[in-house]
């Protein structure tokens, strides 16, 4: 039967194709985080032990109801493109069975026997050629790594097999059906422009406004203080005047209270104006913060 006009598939953009790989990989870590999710408070270490498994798992049932099914991927089934053959292999322009399986063995198997290859071995009773077996899968993955970078490279050039895989299969994505004209609303875009305005306004205004300075002057305007008080014999050593916590490294100003040392020096060097919280009293300068005194009160 005849492709009809209607079916003949259009070759895909560029962009579209990298988008949809993408989609892809954000669909892949979706699910293995769902995964972890369900099982993070199991006591065994599963998934860890098992891990090439389970990732082959999830990646045969995404490619049963996507590549199997639909001759198309997650992310290139939620951009309207699918695969079509280059060879004539399947039903009309795209995939064929013989592809489909060869696509899962090259991008789940492969990666599966790379994790496992000790065990294969070893369950082969073919220890002995382990480590000719590793350096053979060592070279071959340094081999394809560059393949990839140079067929990527040639995709950005003609925009025909983003993967290599889809050039050693003969399959590339297509449109399957002549696009549409896409809408742009311009109202979403002025409002993007905007708020990316006022994003950047924000991040060259803020870093100007002293947060610190501000929230000692509505503390010292609003909150009650009592009167200062140079009674050191009534001193209270556990607790900062600002954290209200026990003070670290304690500092002392002209009060009876005492700071630690991170505090009233970041309030200090943030606001020369600073004064106790608690009582008022106000840093004369730099050197009036200084190490707590013991006083022993006179009998």
């Amino acid at each position: 039967m005849a492709t009809t006009k209607k079916d003949t598939p259009i070759p895909a953009l560029r962009v579209s194709q990298l988008d949809a790989a993408e989609l892809d990989n954000e669909v892949i870590s979706l699910i293995k985080s769902q995964l972890m999710q369900l099982f993070k408070y199991h006591q065994s270490n599963t998934l860890v032990k098992y891990g090439p498994e389970v990732d082959a798992l999830l990646k045969i049932l995404v490619w049963k109801f996507s590549i199997f099914t639909h001759d198309c991927t997650i992310g290139q089934q939620i951009l309207n493109l699918r695969y079509a053959s280059e060879n004539g292999q399947g039903a009309g322009p795209w995939l064929g069975t013989r592809q489909k399986i060869l696509y899962a063995l090259i991008l789940i198997g492969c990666p599966w026997f790379k994790e496992r290859s000790d065990d294969v071995l070893s369950m082969l009773k073919l220890s002995h050629w382990k480590h000719k077996v590793q350096q053979l899968l060592h070279w071959t993955e340094t081999g394809l790594k560059v393949a990839a970078l140079i067929n990527f490279l040639v995709f950005l050039r003609q925009g025909v097999y983003r993967a290599l895989v889809e050039r050693i299969l003969g399959i590339r994505a297509m449109f399957p059906n002549q696009q549409g004209v896409r809408q742009v609303s311009f109202e979403f875009m002025t409002r993007e422009l905007l708020w990316h305005g006022f994003s950047e306004f924000l991040f060259f205004v803020l870093p100007l406004i002293n947060f610190q300075r501000l929230k000692n002057f509505v503390m010292r305007r609003v909150l009650p203080v009592s009167k200062p008080s140079t009674d050191l014999t009534s001193r209270k050593l556990e607790k900062c005047a600002v954290c209200g916590d026990n003070p670290t490294n304690a500092r002392e100003i002209s009060c009876v209270h005492v700071f630690c040392y991170y505090c009233i020096e970041s309030n200090y060097k943030a606001d020369p104006g600073f004064s106790c919280p608690l009582c008022g009293a106000s840093v004369a300068d730099a050197s009036s913060i200084k190490p707590v005194r013991m006083v022993v009160p006179t009998t």
